[in-house]
C-alpha cells in the first residue's frame, strides 16, 4: 500500500506540477537566462531503493531552450537493457508563451542501441526524443520512470549539470529502507542556495536560482566547480547479483570472486603453449614481455558488453579461441596467461580519460569505465594496456596515466596509482638542419623524438599512407609556408619508448625579400597567435596544467655564399611559476644556430595567474617570430 501511495503521490505531483509550472520562456529570471543556452525551470529526480534489489528512478524535468547549443540539455531519454525497464516516458513541448504545442508518448521516442558500431554485442538500448524545433526559445517537460535490478550506480546530483545552463529549481530525493545507512559525499555546496532534509527513510536536497557556469580554458571539469552530491550504500545489486562495498578491500574481493575468478579457464594445451613461449627466459620481466607480445599479436579489441551489466569479462578460453575481446576480456586473458607461467598480476579497474580522472576513493562503489592489468615485477607494478596492438610493454598514455585505480586481488581490493611521467620524460626534441638559398628558399632535414606522454601522439603515424602523412606534417609545421616533405622515416623504439620521425623538408619564399637582402625567421616552428589562450573579463576558475612537459628545438641554418648575418636578437629567458621559455642565438661564419626550450610545470594555479599565463604565451609567440637581417655582401 505504501509503495502504491508513493507512486500516486508522484503522479499527482507531476500532474499538479504540469499545471502550475511557469512554462513560458518569458517568465525566466533574466539573471539565469542571460547568455545561457538553456534554463532548467523545474527538475525533480527521485531514486527509490525502498524495495530490496530494485532501483526506481523518477524524473520530471522542465527545460527552456534558447538556441541549438542548448538542445542536448533537454536530455529526454531513458536507457534500458535486460535488467532495466522503462515503465513510462513522455514529453510535452511548449512555445514562447507557454502554450502546449506537442505531446510525445513512448511510441514517438526513437529506440536505438546505446553503444557505438565498434561493439560486437551489447544489450543496452535507449529511448530518446528526436525533436527539431522550428523556433526558439521553447520549453520541454520530460517525464520518465524506470526500474532496474542494478543499484550499484546511483546517479549523482548536479543541479548545474551543463555549461551555460541556469537552474531555477532542482530537487533530488533518495528513498531507502530505514535499516540501510546512506553514505553521502557533498562537494561545492557552499555559496549556493541549497537546502537539505534528512528523514528516516529518505534524504532530500533542493537548489534554487543557480546562475549558469561558462566553460573556461584549462579549468577544472564542471563537476569540480559546481555543487555535486554522490550517494552510496554498503551493499548493492549489479544486474541482480548482490555485492558488498563496505571497504575497498571488501569491494575488490567481491569483484574478483564474483566477476573475474571463474572466467580464467584456460585449458592445459593453452597453458603449455604459454609455458613453452617463455622457456629459456630468465627474468619475470622478460617472460611478461613475451606474453604481452603474444597477446598483441594474437588478439584484437572489440567491445562486448554483456553479462552482469557488462562488468564480467568473457572467459579467457573464449578470447583465446575467438581472437578478440574488450578491455575486460583482454586484461583477464593476459592475466590468465601470466598466471600460467607463474607471474602475479592484478586485474585493474579505472577511469580511462585524458584528464586523469581518478577513482573517487571516498566513494566505495562501482566506478570506472576501463580495465588494464598490473603486473607485479619485484617491488614494482608495471601496468599494461591490453587493448592495443601497438602500445609498448608498461607504457601508459594520457588515457590511463597518473590516477588512482583499484587492483583486484584474492585478498581483496587495493588502491594504487598508475605510472606518472615527469616533466623531463614528457619531452619533444626537434632538430632541424637547413640551407637558405639566394632565392629565399629553405631546404634540409627535420628530426623529432617524442617520449613520455608525447609518445602516444605519434604511435598512429605508421598507419597513415604517404598522402595523409604528408598532410599531417603540413599541419604540424604550419609555420613554414609552402612546405613540401619527402623521404619520411618513422622509427618506433618500443623498448625505450621513444618515437623518432625524420624527413626532408623544402619551402620556397621562406625569407622575406627586402631589396637585395632578406628578413629570415630563425624559428621555422614558431607558435602562432592562435596558441594564445582566450581572454576572460572575469575568469572564475583556477588554471590547471595536468602534466609537466618540455619541448626543445635546435635549428641550424647555413647561409648562401655572398651573404652575411646582421645583428642577432638578444637571448631570452622567461621564468614563471607555471613554466619557462628560453632562446639562444649564435653565429659561426655562415652558420646560424638557434635553440628554444619551452617548459610547463604541472600544477593547479590560482585564477590570478591566468593573465600572467596569457602574457607568457604572448611573449612566446612574439619571441618565436623574431627575424634577423641577411645582408648581401
Amino acid at each position: 500500500m505504501a509503495k502504491k501511495l508513493l507512486l500516486l503521490l508522484f503522479v499527482a505531483s507531476s500532474v499538479a506540477f504540469s499545471q502550475d509550472l511557469k512554462l513560458s520562456a518569458l517568465t525566466v529570471n533574466p539573471e539565469l537566462s542571460e547568455g545561457a543556452d538553456s534554463v532548467f525551470r523545474n527538475e525533480e529526480i527521485t531514486l527509490d531503493l525502498s524495495r530490496e534489489g530494485k532501483l526506481k528512478t523518477l524524473i520530471s524535468r522542465v527545460v527552456t531552450v534558447y538556441n541549438k547549443a542548448g538542445l542536448g540539455d533537454v536530455a529526454a531519454y531513458a536507457g534500458y537493457d535486460n535488467n532495466t525497464k522503462v515503465n513510462s516516458i513522455e514529453a510535452y513541448v511548449y512555445d514562447l508563451s507557454g502554450k502546449e504545442r506537442e505531446h510525445f508518448k513512448e511510441r514517438d521516442f526513437k529506440d536505438v542501441s546505446a553503444v557505438d558500431g565498434g561493439t560486437l554485442y551489447a544489450d543496452s538500448r535507449v529511448l530518446y526524443l528526436d525533436y527539431t524545433p522550428t523556433t526558439y526559445p521553447f520549453t520541454v517537460h520530460f517525464i520518465s520512470e524506470t526500474t532496474s535490478e542494478t543499484t550499484a550506480f546511483l546517479r549523482p546530483w548536479m543541479p548545474l549539470s551543463r555549461y551555460k545552463s541556469g537552474t531555477e529549481f532542482s530537487k533530488f530525493t533518495v528513498i531507502y529502507p530505514p535499516e540501510q545507512t546512506l553514505h553521502v559525499k557533498e562537494t561545492h555546496l557552499d555559496g549556493y542556495a541549497i537546502e537539505k532534509e534528512e528523514l528516516a527513510d529518505r534524504t532530500v536536497w533542493m537548489a534554487k536560482d543557480l546562475a549558469p557556469v561558462t566553460w573556461e580554458y584549462s579549468a577544472p571539469d564542471l563537476d569540480q566547480r559546481v555543487p555535486r552530491v554522490k550517494c552510496f550504500f554498503d551493499t548493492f545489486y549489479l544486474s541482480g547479483v548482490p555485492g558488498i562495498a563496505k571497504t575497498w578491500k571488501d569491494f575488490g574481493r567481491w569483484m574478483y570472486t564474483d566477476l573475474v575468478k571463474d572466467t580464467q579457464d584456460l585449458d592445459q594445451a593453452t597453458i603449455t603453449e604459454a609455458q613453452t613461449l617463455v622457456a629459456g627466459l630468465e627474468t619475470d620481466e622478460e617472460k611478461a614481455r613475451a606474453i604481452y607480445q603474444y597477446v598483441q599479436d594474437k588478439v584484437r579489441y572489440i567491445s562486448v558488453q554483456v553479462e552482469i551489466g557488462g562488468w564480467k569479462p568473457m572467459n579467457a578460453s573464449d578470447v583465446h579461441r575467438l581472437g578478440y575481446g574488450d578491455c575486460k576480456a583482454l586484461s583477464n586473458y593476459t592475466q590468465s596467461l601470466l598466471k600460467a607461467v607463474g607471474i602475479k598480476s592484478y586485474y585493474t579497474v579505472l577511469y580511462g580519460k585524458s584528464d586523469k580522472e581518478s577513482l573517487d576513493t571516498v566513494v566505495v562503489a562501482m566506478q570506472g569505465n576501463h580495465a588494464i592489468l598490473g603486473v607485479q615485477l619485484g617491488d614494482e607494478i608495471q601496468f599494461l594496456e591490453c587493448t592495443s596492438q601497438e602500445t609498448p610493454f608498461g607504457y601508459m598514455g594520457s588515457f590511463t596515466d597518473d590516477r588512482e585505480v583499484l587492483l583486484l586481488t584474492e585478498e581483496g581490493g587495493k588502491l594504487a596509482r598508475t605510472t606518472k611521467y615527469e616533466q623531463d620524460e614528457n619531452r619533444v626534441a626537434l632538430e632541424a638542419t637547413f640551407k637558405f638559398d639566394a632565392s629565399g628558399g629553405l631546404e634540409g632535414t627535420i628530426t623529432r623524438a617524442s617520449s613520455g606522454i608525447f609518445y602516444a601522439n605519434r604511435m598512429s603515424l605508421a598507419r597513415l599512407d604517404q598522402k595523409d602523412l604528408s598532410d599531417y606534417y603540413y599541419k604540424a609545421f604550419d609555420a613554414i609556408n609552402g612546405l613540401s616533405v619527402s623521404n619520411i622515416q618513422l622509427n618506433n623504439d618500443r623498448m625505450n619508448v621513444v618515437y623518432t620521425e625524420s624527413l626532408d623538408a623544402r619551402a620556397t619564399n621562406y625569407g622575406s625579400k627586402v631589396g637585395a637582402n632578406f628578413l629570415l625567421r630563425l624559428n621555422a616552428f614558431a607558435l602562432g597567435r592562435d596558441a594564445i589562450p582566450p581572454k576572460y573579463a572575469h575568469r572564475k576558475s583556477e588554471l590547471i596544467i595536468l602534466r609537466g612537459t618540455a619541448q626543445e628545438d635546435k635549428i641550424a641554418i647555413t647561409l648562401p655564399e655572398g651573404y652575411e648575418v646582421g645583428a642577432l636578437p638578444e637571448d631570452v629567458v622567461i621564468e614563471e611559476q607555471f613554466g619557462s621559455y628560453q632562446t639562444t642565438f649564435r653565429r659561426e661564419g655562415t652558420q646560424l644556430y638557434y635553440t628554444r626550450t619551452l617548459k610547463f610545470n604541472e600544477g593547479n594555479y590560482p585564477v590570478a595567474q591566468y593573465e600572467n599565463y596569457r602574457d607568457f604565451y604572448k611573449a612566446v609567440v612574439r619571441n618565436d617570430s623574431q627575424k634577423v637581417l641577411i645582408q648581401k655582401i
